[in-house]
């Protein structure tokens, strides 16, 4: 795909069919001031936030390619040239023959400053020759000048910087214009001070128009532009990039400009290899100052005093915003020096000021300022601006901000000392994403390996809470590998580092086996935590050991129990019994949950327990007790008030979709699947269940089966420690969309792998979401002794679990198996038993599967006669929403001959569109395919090919890109 022509000075993308972004209120406005007639436009915004590229796109417009267009900028200089700017601006003018012999005697003095028209217009008079006098006369000649040139926009950019002489001009210009004239001048005007007073008499308009830097969403909007057509970048590091991007830039489209264009260029130097993305996210995390921008940062700076010079290091180096005092103190200024200063670097756009405080504008300038400061001179200056801050008393030490003084200075111990006490703090008060990031700085600064080994256990530890990337894994693992941690130490990390293996990065065996190398260690040194251990091993996965060996360690962990004093290790110990219980369907679970009631001391306590009553609803809801998952998430909800914790928030979000999936609650659901997917995706098995619901939603809600399709493989793919509801609910659905199209031997593959994976596994209870499915689809392939065997499984796997939608779809199985064998009263009575079992879980889509089943077997032995049972399944799945199946069944009611309503031929709808032809226009439209509109209507393909072709008819289109809408 050929990427767009990508525009670093401006900070925007040239693309067709996206223009530039977030700009185009502003570029309305500017177009109609300029449509309206002769007028004053003045585009203020501060240096870098895009003013010219706002220009550029409304002038490039055809509505005014006819124009006259005039162009200048004004010097940014000491002593410019008088009316230099506009000097630039009519050397411009296009040659017109005939030009002298129209224009008055007066527009000869132009030519006098600007040579380049000095032949194309009249003598001046004579008097000119005295400057006085033609300094006089230039305004008038300029106007007189302009004005014969019909539409004209004159532009005079960074008319903050214009000279006496051209702000004389501006004056007399904007007090008399000329009728064809659009006068456009663009200003650097940093917030908060006053701005150049240009305004319009005399008949003209005059409009403001500010340009601010971007919106989060915007940055993200022109990154996701840049990422066109480079496979590069993977789909999934977007959000951080942009995030990344909007921090460092400060939202200055000419700043991400920079940034993205030195992304790029390491881009074309890795080669198209898809690995190399996180490359490039790392570079831009790494990155130094971007050509442009350390160049467009000296032109501000270049006007500079000492006395600012030595403001702006004082900035640099303490790196947050400050008041003036401070950083006078730390400069070693006079304070009314020092107030002058600032404002002077203020009024250069150099730093910002937000009331009190004054900052840098953004990362990449603070950068661009302390490339300028020697390294004795920065280490000098960050001791002493530690000392400062650690007096400054007004408000807690900023610990964080102190480490990195510290460091700078060559105070490495002090820093790391700041720093982990930081995330100590941070971690005491619930905010575990922050401790996270600290402790991974200090394990990863740490010269010194016992001081590495024991803030990686802190880490291991907090992580498991937050969201834990592979920095963290790679932090902690080259710990265990590289400073020989003592046995308890080891595996305590050990531990810990499977937990966020389990939930968050790596994979179930990877977790498993990290698992496993810890309990040796911790049973000789720390019976407690072996017993911890000994309970997240005991927690299964459909990816993972046999449900026995998970069994196993749940007894020899309880065997521990009394040993455990530790209340933190006891709250973890008990959440992750009473998961384990849950998720195997064990009766016992429902005690083990009682047991997350008891009181807590700590944050970390109420945090386990949280996340203790989470899991459960996840679990319960899988086994079909939904109405206890709700009341498992309330718990949960209310012990993350006073939390801050975004894998658990995480894990509420996901349970809360598929209680609703289950539910049959579904308005908004793929909206809310969509978000949840976006704001998790840091966290694969978040993202996974979040993305598997929007896969659903998107099959039966919306049918959109290719979407469908990918979000479902996606899913599977991105699952770590899927406790057996992903995979299977994917392979599922995946197996029912081929079966519908009539591939019953696809269907078997879909399953193939989960069932491989539940028969190792030996975890039955959860194959209540596919093995209906995977019964139909071997059956259809000639494989039913297969479909017994798994049925007969299936019944003695899950026979003393509590498990009730596996009872549920363990009915529907022995219904499927009595009708392959004839026994269609059998498996008519199965059917209504399985809808009444499904209704009494609260899950109205299997339910009324049960009765479409039913309806179907009817259907093949009755005929038009028992229609009505399909017909009262379609007003289920019309209330639900289930757009796919309300299809489904009408081809069913289509292949038994069955007409359901009136159909109205094209004479009844003359040339407007049939309800269907609406539904396959509304597809097209969306550049789909005929063959995935077939699969989403549950259509033929040819069918398809019909509709299609009657509605480029009714609608005269000569393509699928003419068809539209009604």
């Amino acid at each position: 795909m050929e990427r767009p022509p990508f525009d670093t000075r401006h900070g925007e993308v040239r693309s067709e069919g996206t223009g530039f972004v977030g700009r185009h209120e502003e570029a309305r406005r500017l177009r109609a001031a300029l449509r309206a007639g002769r007028g004053v436009v003045v585009v203020r915004g501060e240096a870098g936030a895009g003013t010219s590229r706002l220009v550029d796109e409304v002038l490039g417009g055809a509505e005014f390619a006819e124009w006259t267009h005039l162009r200048g900028t004004c010097p940014d200089t000491p002593e410019p040239l008088p009316l230099e700017a506009v000097a630039s601006a009519l050397a411009q003018l296009p040659h017109r023959p005939g030009l002298p012999d129209r224009m008055p005697s007066i527009t000869g003095v132009v030519g006098l400053v600007v040579p380049e028209l000095a032949d194309r217009l009249p003598r001046p008079p004579a008097a000119a020759a005295d400057p006085e006098v033609r300094g006089t006369w230039m305004p008038r000649a300029m106007g007189t000048l302009l004005a014969s040139l019909g539409d004209t926009v004159l532009v005079l950019e960074r008319i903050h910087l214009a000279d006496p002489a051209t702000l004389r001009l501006l004056d007399h210009l904007a007090d008399a214009l000329p009728a064809g004239l659009r006068l456009v001048v663009t200003e650097d005007a940093a917030p908060g001070l006053p701005v150049l007073g240009v305004r319009a008499a005399g008949g003209g308009r005059c409009e403001e128009i500010r340009v601010r830097p971007w919106t989060p969403e915007e940055t993200d909007r022109f990154v996701r532009l840049w990422a066109e057509g480079r496979p590069q970048v993977r789909p999934d590091e977007l959000p951080e990039l942009a995030g990344l991007v909007h921090e460092l830039s400060g939202g200055l489209p000419g700043a991400a400009a920079a940034l993205l264009d030195d992304a790029g260029e390491l881009l074309s130097d890795g080669g198209s290899d898809g690995a190399r993305g996180p490359a490039v996210l790392a570079a831009v995390q790494e990155a130094g100052v971007p050509v442009p921008v350390g160049r467009e940062f000296a032109r501000r700076c270049a006007p500079l005093a000492e006395d600012a010079w030595r403001i702006l290091e004082a900035a640099a180096v303490l790196d947050r915003p400050a008041s003036v005092g401070v950083l006078a103190e730390l400069a070693q200024c006079p304070p009314d020096p020092a107030e002058a200063a600032v404002d002077a670097c203020v009024r250069r756009s150099v730093l910002r000021a937000d009331g009190p405080w004054v900052a840098f504008r953004n990362p990449l300038d603070r950068r661009a300022a302390l490339a300028r400061v020697p390294g004795p001179r920065a280490a000098r200056l960050g001791l002493r601006a530690a000392r400062i801050l650690h007096r400054a008393g007004d408000g807690p030490v900023p610990l964080v901000d102190l480490a990195r003084l510290y460091t700078a200075a060559g105070r490495v111990r002090e820093g790391l000392r700041c720093l982990v006490v930081a995330a100590d703090r941070a971690a005491a008060v619930g905010d575990y994403a922050t401790a996270t990031r600290l402790y991974t700085r200090a394990v990863v600064e740490d010269p010194r390996p016992e001081g590495r080994v024991r803030t990686a256990a802190k880490l291991a530890r907090t992580a498991q809470l937050a969201r834990a990337g592979e920095q963290v894994v790679a932090a902690v693992r080259t710990v265990l590998d590289e400073d020989d941690p003592p046995p308890r130490l080891r595996g305590e990390i050990r531990l810990h580092l499977s937990v966020v293996l389990r939930n968050q990065t790596g994979g179930a065996l990877d977790s498993l086996e990290e698992v496993a190398r810890a309990i040796p260690d911790l049973e000789a040194s720390d019976p407690q935590t072996a017993a911890r251990a000994m309970a997240v091993a005991a927690i299964p996965s459909i990816q993972g050991w046999p449900v026995d060996r998970h069994r196993h360690w749940l007894d020899r962990g309880e065997a521990l129990a009394d040993q455990v004093t530790d209340p933190v290790a006891r709250a973890a110990i008990a959440a992750n019994r009473a998961t384990a219980l849950m998720l195997v369907g064990d009766p016992r679970a429902w005690h083990a949950a009682e047991t997350l009631r008891g009181p807590v001391e700590s944050a970390m306590e109420a945090a386990h327990h949280a996340r203790g009553w989470t899991n459960l609803a996840h679990a319960a809801s899988a086994l079909g007790h939904g109405g206890r998952a709700r009341e498992f998430l309330d718990r949960a909800v209310a012990g993350l008030a006073d939390t801050s914790s975004p894998y658990l928030e995480g894990l509420v979000q996901t349970a809360r979709l598929v209680l609703a999936w289950h539910g049959g609650r579904w308005d908004g659901l793929h909206a809310a699947a969509d978000r949840t997917t976006r704001l998790y995706q840091e966290i694969p098995d978040l993202t996974a269940e979040a993305m598997l619901v929007r896969g659903l939603a998107s099959l039966h809600v919306l049918g959109d089966v290719p979407r469908a399709r990918h979000d479902l493989a996606e899913a599977a793919r991105t699952t770590c420690y899927d406790t057996g509801f992903i995979l299977t609910s994917s392979a599922a659905a995946t197996a029912r969309v081929h079966l519908e199209a009539g591939r019953p031997g696809q269907a078997c593959e879909a399953v193939e792998d989960v069932l491989r994976r539940i028969g190792h596994t030996r975890g039955w209870v959860w194959a209540s979401e596919v093995l209906p499915v995977a019964v139909e689809a071997l059956h259809g392939s000639g494989r039913t002794a297969r479909a017994r065997r798994l049925v007969t499984d299936f019944a003695a796997g899950s026979a003393h679990g509590d498990a009730p939608a596996a009872e549920a779809a363990l009915t529907v199985c022995r219904a499927l198996l009595a009708e392959a064998d004839g026994r269609q009263d059998e498996a008519v009575g199965l059917l209504t038993e399985a809808e009444a079992r499904w209704r009494l879980l609260d899950r109205p889509l299997d339910a009324a599967r049960a009765a479409e089943t039913r309806g179907r077997c009817l259907l093949d032995r009755h005929g038009e006669a028992a229609a009505r049972g399909i017909l009262d399944v379609v007003e289920v799945y019309r209330e639900l929403g289930a757009r796919w199946d309300v299809a489904r069944c009408q081809r069913l009611l289509r292949r038994h001959a069955i007409v359901t309503t009136h159909r109205r031929g094209r004479l009844g709808y003359g040339d407007r569109l049939s309800p269907r032809e609406e539904e396959v226009a509304r597809l097209v439209v969306q550049g789909r395919a005929n063959r995935d509109i077939a699969e989403s209507l549950v259509l033929s393909t040819r069918t398809v090919e019909h509709h299609v072709a009657r509605i480029m008819r009714k609608q005269n289109a000569s393509s699928r890109g003419d068809v539209a809408l009604p």
